[in-house]
């Protein structure tokens, strides 16, 4: 996410909530909507570019996604780097699964969490509150 920078990157999906399994990639949203200094900044510090594209869905569920691009990161796993409109970027949507925001996390959130406590979860403490057997 470093490199990302200049394009105001936050971690989000499953790496963000701590529930990572063997085979998750690494969800990044960028704050721009131009994928080629994107590209460009990726190549030049060594990632391998899988696939890109442009969100060709209905926009209640495009939610603001743009562009995606899916990267090889140099440690050989996935990435994939979502360009978001400014207004969803600040604004971002309630999860399906959990209820609350996505806020995900912005590098200097990261590299604090990562710091102090890394095996922390980002789960809404009453998600599983309505499965439990009373």
């Amino acid at each position: 996410m470093d490199i990302l920078r200049d394009f105001s990157p936050r971690l989000v999906g499953s790496v963000w909530r701590g529930i990572i399994k063997p085979r998750s990639d690494i969800d990044i949203e960028v704050d721009y909507v131009d994928p080629e200094p994107i590209k460009k900044r990726l190549i030049e510090n060594g990632y391998a570019l899988i696939e890109e594209g442009g969100v060709d869905v209905p926009e209640h569920l495009r939610q603001g996604s743009l562009w995606k691009i899916k990267v090889r990161t140099k440690l050989g796993n996935e990435a994939e780097i979502i360009l978001k409109e400014h207004s969803w970027y600040l604004n971002p949507p309630k999860c399906d699964i959990f209820g609350d925001v996505k806020r995900g996390l912005r590098l200097s959130e990261l590299l604090k969490v990562l710091k102090e406590s890394p095996s922390k979860l980002f789960i809404p403490e009453n998600a599983f509150s309505a499965a439990r057997i009373h």
